[in-house]
């Protein structure tokens, strides 16, 4: 999938793109059947949520399961990001929210993604970008991904660390409430909802959240993180699922469409 110069333009005004759909329904069962074992796995990579149980997020799932894995390099992926960034790109990291139902999907306060890759990993510049994958079908009721569009136009904004309880060790820089209140009577708030296969392009300073998921209906989002070759990592004080040192340009596999 190539972009046009109209959706380049897009991207660069409101810092994201949504393709509804774009991947097939056959990908996506295969990614559904996996996310049970991923979800179920007994290491450091594998972040719970409050009650030590539910799976808050599952890092790297991409080096361990081959329908995730083939994801990460497909083309649909792999050409519009380099044609975003202007460069080869590399995998940074890959990350799995499950945000399961009956409210044991937690919260994510409003956020920057990219002020811990630059502060931690060394990521020279936010050159980076954010393919987001529905696993399920996202919608307005089982707390969707929430974005202000326009917001990276500000750059890198004031921002807290939260490595704390509520986090349980991911490294989340929320913005302060001036900001949020400014930015958000600026740009207003959009939810990213379609089905599930949908795929948003998100520039890594965009400003972004979530609310607590009380429906009974998972909302499992897939998010893969390219970086540009030239922009690679400085950083090694993080481990492999979080900052991966593998810089070798991705080449685009079969298309899932």
């Amino acid at each position: 999938m190539l972009l046009t110069e109209s959706q380049l333009v897009e991207f660069n005004d409101r810092g994201f793109l949504f393709f509804p759909g774009l991947i097939d329904t056959s990908h996506i069962s295969d990614l559904q059947d996996s996310l049970a074992s991923v979800m179920d796995r007994d290491g450091p990579e594998v972040i719970r949520e409050q009650d030590g149980e539910a799976a808050r997020l599952v890092f790297g799932a991409h080096t361990y399961s081959e329908p995730f894995g083939r994801l990460s390099t497909s083309a649909d992926l792999v050409l519009p990001v380099r044609q975003l960034l202007g460069d080869e790109i590399y995998l940074h990291q890959s990350r799995i929210n499950p945000k399961l139902g009956m409210g044991q999907g937690g919260s994510w306060t409003w956020h920057q993604d990219y002020p811990p890759w630059k502060s931690i990993d060394g990521m020279p510049r936010p050159r980076c970008v954010m393919a987001t994958v529905f696993l399920d079908d996202c919608s307005p009721v089982n707390s969707p991904l929430l974005l202000m569009p326009g917001s990276q136009q500000h750059g890198l904004l004031e921002s807290h660390p939260q490595t704390d309880s509520n986090t349980h060790g991911y490294d989340l820089h929320q913005i302060t409430t001036v900001d949020l209140k400014r930015l958000a009577a600026e740009h207003g708030i959009e939810p990213l909802v379609g089905p599930a296969g949908s795929v948003a392009l998100i520039h890594c300073n965009v400003v972004h959240g979530s609310a607590n998921n009380v429906s009974p209906w998972r909302r499992a989002i897939l998010y893969l993180i390219y970086n540009a070759v030239s922009n690679a990592c400085t950083g090694t004080s993080r481990p492999w699922y979080q900052n991966n040192r593998d810089f070798t340009p991705l080449q685009p596999g079969p298309v899932n469409h």
